[in-house]
């Protein structure tokens, strides 16, 4: 009777195991690959204070990180804009990456890389210049390993997963990043980094995969 009553209670956990892997909460699997808005896209210069704006549209691309040129003391930071129409609110992010085209660096030497962070924030369009220090960072990752002279005019990929799964808990509509150079108002060692936005096979993207 025991023997019975243990098959019979082997059964019904086999019938339940089964029931959870019918598949019920399945999704299929999308990836998405959006381009960023040069319209939005811009950059901030701080020159000793004096903080300006430049829309990517006017000079295809934008500029992150510190001019080496003693006599300048230019900071850089680069904002990005991605509209998020193709990613649904419910959607689970898998992964998602950031990749850009470097069209330019500027170093001096013995310095040979410019260190990255990408930081998301949230911004209503156009980029103001309050935004260059102003705007809450929401998550952040840094470009590994540094941005080199072996980068320009090549792809950089970065996982931006951490960030777009922040975004999509917040239910923002836009994944709008601020790029700028590692302690870029202190730092020692001082590089430029020009992002491309000069055609669209160049343009910055955001590849999301989810479900």
């Amino acid at each position: 009777m025991k023997g019975k009553l243990l098959g019979l209670v082997l059964v019904g956990l086999l019938l339940v195991m089964a029931g959870c892997g019918g598949g019920h909460d399945e999704r299929p699997v999308i990836e998405t690959t959006i381009p960023s808005d040069v319209a939005v896209d811009a950059d901030i210069l701080n020159s000793r204070g004096v903080l300006t704006v430049t829309p990517a549209s006017t000079v295809n691309g934008v500029f992150a990180g510190v001019d080496p040129n003693p006599t300048k003391d230019d900071v850089y930071r680069a904002f990005l804009h991605f509209p998020l129409a193709t990613v649904p609110l419910n959607a689970r992010i898998r992964s998602a990456d950031l990749s850009i085209v470097i069209k330019s660096l500027t170093v001096l030497p013995p310095a040979t890389t410019v260190p990255i962070r990408i930081e998301l924030v949230s911004f209503t369009p156009p980029v103001e210049a309050t935004d260059f220090n102003q705007l809450l960072p929401l998550q952040s990752v840094s470009i590994f390993p540094p941005i080199s002279s072996a980068d320009v005019n090549r792809e950089v990929v970065v996982d931006v997963t951490p960030l777009m799964v922040e975004a999509q808990i917040r239910g923002l509509r836009f994944f709008q990043v601020r790029i700028f150079q590692e302690n870029d108002l202190t730092t020692p060692v001082p590089g430029l980094v020009e992002i491309d936005e000069e055609t669209k096979v160049n343009a910055p993207l955001l590849t999301v995969v989810y479900d």
